[in-house]
């Protein structure tokens, strides 16, 4: 029997948990339901409380509830809950755990290994920020896939003759269009576009935003500060919203909305379309550049797919039918599709015989910078390797050379997105080679990209003439500035598990007498021995003697401070060692 991984959609709205065996694919209900709204709270005793528990209490309780919180991946901020804050991921992780933990007692064994989807157009600090989420919740991440990809993976699963789709993926919170090939089992992926933020949230803010406007014309008064009645109007207006995909109008009364006044309005189905046409029509801008993309015309393509909960929304339906001319179709529900997929792939990956092969995409380009004149304007720009819509695994190459004669070394930066400014991309990462011969100015330095399908971009730069390169394999799934040990420690706050232990075992705890540390104390001894570990792996290896040198003297005077209880001292060394480690290590 394979292993288990899972295939889990991590949506804005609602989330969702699938697994593969023997050909078949099957959705896990979660609290009894196949969908778990994404939403965490603190119950009245201060518990954590995840799913319909926790927006059950979305009115009563909006400063102990979250929802999604998806849009935030990949933020440096933080989100209250209760008298504490928390990132972006460890929200996420407590909607995984729950999942995690509740298809265990459904499936009656361990869930260790994960496949977990996310928006096409996501960038890659978002997409480290969901495989982190997973990691806090206690799975091993094997692959981020693009949930359109995973929509393609089950509907493309048993087909044979060629077919042209288009995936078209409308959630709560963000929006993908990707257009695919399957042919003979392999689901190929020729193009992605999308909007990371803009779904069905936002058709609930414009009803929102209509209730009140018409609320202050009926009483003169202005809700738009009292976020519990905010809450309130969302969730009466999401459930008018749904009733408007079956009928033609719905009367909305809700008593005693500001504690004195009724809100009574009556919202008619034509003037809803209305109001979100012009994001519809967002969308549809989306469409036309995956099929630019793509090289295909609306003629080309033979099925369009429906994603998402938001494209039950009748006017999708339509506004695709008369640009595309063809009935989009709902084969499988649109609530779960991403999630079989997800679990197909990982079936796939646990070496389950299975007849469908998915090709990705990059979505984004991956570039290197230069400085030249473009439009009579000298700077730094962008010189893309790896253009969005590549097939991965990918590998290309360009030139670039040296500035002036007898450079001795050159700077290569990566960046991620479709602007040439570098300072309008994603920064991935950097590295110098040095060393370079004596040569005129325009040494020529060539700059090859690999790229597989687990993200890691190794970069090499080698001078043409001589030979002399230098690899570095960047985690292109973003830079991330989260104390893992620290968020740790947070969620064991709110879910009772241990923490992440913060002095090896062995070592007196310095400080005071009873071993309890600042948490910024804590943090700096757990890097230092993270940092240390790292180190001494790294002598074990072929590296030149002065930097082994070099390494032995900060591991000592790490030891030093942290005897002396110096945490400056100690915060400077794990810098420079951290720096230099970030070098040596290919």
């Amino acid at each position: 029997m394979s292993e288990l991984i899972v295939g889990i959609d991590l949506g804005t709205t609602n989330s969702e948990l699938a697994v593969s065996f023997d050909d078949k694919v099957q959705v896990v209900p979660i609290h009894g339901h196949p969908i778990m709204p994404s939403c965490v709270g603190l119950d009245l005793s201060g518990k954590l409380i995840v799913g319909q528990a926790a927006k059950n209490q979305l009115v009563a309780a909006p400063e102990h509830t979250v929802l999604s919180i998806k849009r935030r991946m990949g933020e440096e901020t933080k989100v209250r809950l209760g008298e504490k804050e928390f990132s972006p991921e460890e929200i996420s992780s407590f909607i995984l755990r729950e999942l995690k933990l509740e298809g265990e007692k459904q499936l009656g064994q361990p869930i260790r290994k994960a496949v977990i989807t996310v928006p096409a157009f996501f960038n890659e600090r978002q997409r480290k920020a969901t495989q982190i989420a997973g990691e806090l919740a206690g799975l091993e991440v094997v692959r981020i896939i693009n949930e359109p990809t995973a929509a393609a993976m089950a509907y493309g699963a048993g087909v044979a003759e060629g077919e042209r789709m288009l995936v078209y993926d409308l959630g709560g919170g963000t929006f993908d269009v990707s257009v695919v090939v399957v042919e003979q089992g392999v689901v190929e992926v020729k193009a992605s576009h999308g909007d990371t933020h803009l779904g069905g949230d936002d058709f609930d803010q414009l009803l929102v935003d209509y209730a009140v406007l018409e609320f202050k014309r009926q009483h003169n008064i202005d809700l738009i500060q009292d976020l519990k009645t905010l809450r309130r109007l969302k969730v009466v207006l999401e459930r008018a919203k749904r009733t408007l995909s079956d009928e033609p109008f719905v009367k909305v009364r809700e008593e005693y909305l500001d504690g004195q006044h009724h809100l009574e309005l009556e919202l008619l189905r034509e003037a809803y379309e209305r109001m979100i046409l012009p994001l519809l029509e967002r969308t549809l801008t989306c469409v036309h550049q995956s099929l630019t993309d793509a090289r295909l015309g609306p003629k080309d393509i033979q099925k369009v797919m429906l994603v998402g909960g938001a494209t039950r929304t009748p006017l999708v339906q339509r506004l695709l039918q008369e640009r595309l001319r063809l009935d989009p179709r709902f084969e499988i529900d649109p609530d779960l599709i991403v999630a079989m997929g997800a679990s197909i792939q990982g079936g796939v990956i646990a070496g389950q015989q299975r007849h469908s092969i998915l090709v990705d995409i990059t979505p984004h380009t991956y570039s290197t910078t230069a400085l030249s004149t473009r439009n009579g304007e000298e700077g730094l720009f962008c010189v893309p390797i790896l253009p969005r819509n590549t097939p991965l695994p990918a590998s290309k190459s360009e030139m670039v050379y040296t500035l002036y004669d007898n450079q001795p070394s050159a700077k290569v930066e990566v960046h991620q997105g479709e602007s040439e400014r570098p300072e309008q991309n994603t920064f991935i990462g950097d590295f110098l080679v040095e060393g370079l011969s004596q040569a005129p100015e325009g040494n020529p330095i060539v700059i090859h990209f690999d790229l597989d399908l687990n993200g890691i971009l190794k970069v090499t730069a080698t001078e043409k003439v001589t030979g002399l390169a230098k690899t570095v394999a960047l985690d292109t799934k973003g830079q991330h500035v989260l104390n893992l040990d620290e968020a740790r420690r947070n969620i064991a706050s709110l879910v009772g598990e241990p923490g992440a232990e913060s002095v090896p075992a062995g070592e007196a705890a310095p400080g005071n007498g009873n071993g309890d540390l600042q948490a910024d104390e804590e943090e700096l001894l757990t890097s230092a021995k993270e940092l240390r570990k790292r180190a001494e792996a790294l002598l074990q290896k072929s590296i030149g003697e002065e930097d082994a040198i070099e390494i032995r003297e900060i591991i000592h005077a790490s030891a030093v401070a942290i005897k002396d209880s110096n945490w400056d001292a100690l915060e400077e060394k794990n810098e420079a060692l951290s720096d230099l480690l970030f070098y040596l290590e290919d």
